[in-house]
């Protein structure tokens, strides 16, 4: 993968399915087949959610244009259409006349694409929901660790990008449309099968590759992801128990230090990892933007101390005392390893830290005055 291709899949991940736990013995519900609309549904989340749905013997009928991945689930039901930001150039009308127990919108940010088919389904679907993200919350929340789903959401015309200005507009929105009777959840970094993007993965390599390499920073700062499958199996749990209202689903926080670990125990690795404070490694040129910090650049999922340190320690305690699970690190590890091998030449991979530079610092490291 290319520099430029690497850092662009990284970036897009901030803003940012068949084997799956069980929920809590406490959180279980009488198993009723429902019929599932699922929008979208041919990329990432969405056939992870398909699968769940699948797995659990509920119909599920798929709507999208017809262009992405369109040979997946060559059995279900697919109804074609597509959705604009100009009510006048969209074509829904393959959902009129038609009822589902539950949808799932996967994928916009944009608060008008959401929010017409919340509208044109509003009589249709009793149990509506929509995959939004923690980058709709305002930036300044991250300044401190632990918010919930209480905290401020990025105004519609503030200065941020427009993804996240877009996915809370789009809550918003729906709101106005569902009123309480939605379920909206705030994924932090998914992680796991059919995600293409090279941070997990640059981790999980380097281990597997064995030898030393850089630890950034202490290894104490955090860093929180949640595997595909879990927010899937939420969506479901959600769907049977009729729960509505908002919930993060993040998984919980770890040091950096306990992950490259994590790393190192998926891959069997037997790999070292040398800790070097972020001033060495500033002076030595390894330190990026400060904006590619998280998923980009030499030490991908690295937020140093003080960069926002809230973005991976948000809770999703909500979630997890309505009974919600989470897959072990090495199931998420072993997904991502797997769907990566299996493109073979469809997805190259190219560390963006070159071996040599890395251990050009680890030797000044090791000789330091």
């Amino acid at each position: 993968m290319q520099r430029r291709l690497f850092l662009q899949h990284s970036m897009a991940a901030i803003t940012g399915a068949a084997c799956v736990p069980l929920l809590s013995t406490q959180a279980k519900a009488i198993h009723t087949p429902r019929h599932i609309l699922v929008l979208g549904g041919t990329h990432f989340l969405g056939p992870a959610i398909v699968e769940a749905a699948l797995a659990e013997g509920h119909t599920v009928t798929m709507f999208n244009r017809g262009v992405t991945n369109p040979d997946l689930f060559p059995h279900l039901e697919k109804l074609r259409g597509f959705r604009s930001n100009d009510p006048r150039n969209q074509d829904l009308s393959a959902l009129a006349h038609r009822r589902f127990d539950a949808a799932v919108d996967v994928w916009p940010s944009d608060p008008q694409l959401a929010a017409s088919a919340a509208e044109f389904l509003k009589d249709h679907v009793p149990h509506y929901l929509y995959v939004s993200s923690v980058a709709a919350y305002d930036s300044k929340q991250f300044e401190r660790a632990g918010i919930d789903e209480s905290a401020a959401l990025e105004p519609w015309d503030g200065p941020a990008r427009g993804y996240s200005r877009g996915k809370a507009e789009s809550e918003r929105r729906l709101h106005s449309i569902r009123g309480e009777e939605i379920t909206i959840v705030r994924p932090g970094p998914i992680k796991g099968t059919r995600d293409t993007t090279a941070d997990l993965l640059t981790w999980l390599i380097r281990a597997q590759n064995g030898g030393t390499h850089i630890g950034p920073g202490s290894g104490e700062d955090p860093v929180e992801l949640v595997d595909v499958k879990d927010v899937a199996r939420f969506l479901l749990f959600a769907m049977s128990r009729t729960l509505y209202g908002t919930f993060n689903l993040t998984g919980r926080p770890m040091p950096f230090r306990q992950f490259l670990d994590a790393c190192k125990s998926a891959t069997r690795s037997d790999a070292k990892f040398e800790w070097i404070p972020r001033s060495f490694l500033r002076e030595h040129g390894l330190e990026t933007d400060s904006a590619l910090h998280t998923f980009a650049g030499n030490f991908p999922l690295w937020r140093p101390a003080g960069a926002q340190p809230g973005l991976f320690q948000i809770s999703s305690e909500r979630a997890f005392r309505a009974g919600w699970q989470t897959r072990s690190f090495q199931e998420t590890a072993l997904d991502c390893l797997s769907y990566f091998r299996s493109l073979h030449e469809n997805l190259a991979w190219d560390d963006y830290l070159s071996e040599d530079k890395e251990r050009e610092v680890l030797e000044a490291w090791m000789h330091r005055g």
